[in-house]
This record gives structure tokens, C-alpha cells and sequence, in this order.
């Protein structure tokens, strides 16, 4: 594994972590292979340190700052929006020290 998918996968897992965490947020999106996997091969799955389901981290380059959109499913009674800007906010601070300048985008999937 490179230094850069290292980066990658901590920068993930801390964006996952700080995201579920926000009040209103339900989970995160999960992706088509999440569905059908059974729990016993996801937990598997996440101790190898595959990217969560629903962060998506990229860079343009090297030196450029990351580029995090997170995709989020919200509690039925919470204002959409207000979580949304509330995850960007808590995951930007967080990456404040470990990945300066980070673009993070916040995507409401849907709501539960």
C-alpha cells in the first residue's frame, strides 16, 4: 500500500467517523456491494481499510488539498440542509490539522 492510499484511508476514516457522529445524520449512503454483503465480510472488510461507504477522497495532485464528498442519509425531522452544513462543518474541522484546505462536499441521499 502507497503513502498517498494510506493518507487516503485515514483522511477516510476520520471523515466517516466525524460525519456519523452529527446529530440528524442517520448513516452514511452505503454503495451497491454494502447492500449485499453479509455483516460478518463487512467487518472484514472495514479492518483491511477499504474507504467507508459513502466518503469519497481524492486528490488532483500530490500537494493538492483533498477533495472529500460524503454522502449522507438524514433523520426524518431534521432540516436537511442545517445536517448537511453541520457534517461539512464538523468534518472540516476535523481535517483541520491532519489535511488543511480540504474541500468537503456534503450530499443528502436521502431521508429516514
Amino acid at each position: 500500500m502507497t503513502a498517498a492510499a494510506t493518507g487516503r484511508d485515514a483522511v477516510a476514516g476520520t471523515v466517516a467517523r466525524v460525519a456519523a457522529g452529527v446529530p440528524g445524520v442517520a448513516f452514511l449512503r452505503p454503495g451497491l456491494a454494502d447492500l449485499f454483503r453479509s455483516s460478518a465480510r463487512t467487518a472484514s472488510r472495514a479492518a483491511a481499510g477499504d474507504t467507508p461507504a459513502g466518503v469519497r477522497v481524492s486528490r488532483a495532485s500530490e500537494a493538492g488539498p483533498w477533495e472529500v464528498d460524503v454522502q449522507i442519509v438524514v433523520h426524518r425531522g431534521h432540516r436537511a440542509v442545517a445536517v448537511a452544513r453541520a457534517v461539512r462543518d464538523a468534518v472540516t474541522a476535523a481535517l483541520s490539522g491532519a489535511a488543511p484546505g480540504a474541500q468537503v462536499t456534503v450530499t443528502v441521499t436521502n431521508a429516514v
